[in-house]
């Protein structure tokens, strides 16, 4: 099984499709990813896909609990937020979470935050879907050295989002 989480206006073919609206166009599954626990087995999702929603969600963390919760072992979480240079990260008075480079790597790696860990996870800064100076030269450069990028004066190019590979 494959689940897109919070759908919205991009459901996806060969996906089971949630959102909370019940007008979204093809949603299969009506449901408040607010509301814990998802309406999901243990262990059935081979894939989940999740594009700009876990900012909009109270508890990230507790969504990235259920997220280990209803992958197989093996399964891949593909999870894209807004960067927090973004401009539009902060002005979405929805958003309730800032993502950064690292953000995703807590949840793969003993950190003693929780109590549930993912086997992997891979991300990679984007600076937009369309080609251009950004993408083709400064993308490659910026996601070699993220903390560079992070942790200095280069953040005037604004990144778009923080896409992340987790796999349970």
């Amino acid at each position: 099984m494959k689940l897109n989480l919070g759908s919205g206006g991009e459901p996806r073919e060969g996906y089971l499709n949630i959102d909370k609206n019940p007008c979204a166009p093809r949603v299969d599954v009506v449901h408040d990813l607010d509301q814990y626990p998802w309406p999901f087995e243990s262990e059935v999702a081979d894939e989940i896909l999740m594009e700009h929603c876990l900012e909009h969600l109270v508890d990230h963390n507790r969504a990235m609990k259920e997220i280990h919760r209803i992958l197989r072992k093996g399964g891949t979480a593909n999870i894209t937020v807004p960067h927090f240079t973004w401009q539009f990260a902060f002005h979405d008075p929805t958003h309730r979470h800032f993502f950064g480079y690292h953000t995703f790597f807590y949840y793969a790696r003993d950190c003693g935050y929780f109590d549930f860990q993912f086997s992997s996870c891979k991300a990679k800064i984007t600076f937009g879907k369309r080609l251009s100076f950004w993408n083709i030269i400064l993308e490659p450069i910026f996601n070699l050295f993220p903390n560079a990028y992070e942790q200095s004066p280069l953040r005037i190019f604004p990144a778009l989002t923080v896409d992340a590979e987790l796999i349970k």
